[in-house]
């Protein structure tokens, strides 16, 4: 983890996980990773917001369970087939934010809008991130493997 903020009044603390992902489909559970940051923090009243800043990702909260992981696994590429056809894909048709090691990963685009959003937001109550019983923190990869970076804010007193 970097630090890329720190404040004593009022508590803020904001650290980047930098990291890669091995494959499209991914799953990576951040709740103890959370967790620490909201420690180091000592924020015992406040929020914790957990952001992706790529638009072929998500974090979502929902149980970490290889069963529900693959159910999801096998739903998600029967509802957005990574081989079909996409106009953003189509480099004829598109001509919008290209880069020259332009993936083709129209399929990761929809599947990170169909599931999820770049943030949640959760309520830190003495200290404690509240979260239910069997939710997680999950980070979700549906591009392929590459490298990621993961943004932990906690703020509060």
């Amino acid at each position: 983890m970097t630090v890329l903020a720190v404040s004593e009044e009022p508590r803020i603390r904001t650290e980047v996980l930098h990291f890669a992902t091995t494959a499209r489909n991914e799953f990576w559970d951040l709740t103890e990773l959370t967790r620490e940051v909201v420690a180091r923090a000592g924020v015992r009243h406040g929020q914790v917001t957990v952001h992706t800043p790529h638009t072929t990702t998500t974090i979502i909260l929902n149980e970490s369970e290889t069963g529900f992981l693959n159910d999801f696994r096998r739903f998600i590429d029967a509802a957005v087939p990574a081989e079909g056809y996409y106009e953003h894909d189509d480099h004829e048709l598109r001509t919008e934010n290209l880069q020259e090691d332009e993936y083709l990963n129209g399929h990761a685009h929809i599947r990170q809008l169909v599931v999820g959003t770049a943030s949640v937001t959760i309520p830190i109550v003495d200290g404690e991130v509240l979260l239910g019983t069997w939710q997680k923190v999950l980070f979700a990869e549906f591009d392929q493997a590459r490298e990621r970076r993961v943004v932990v804010h906690a703020q509060g007193v």
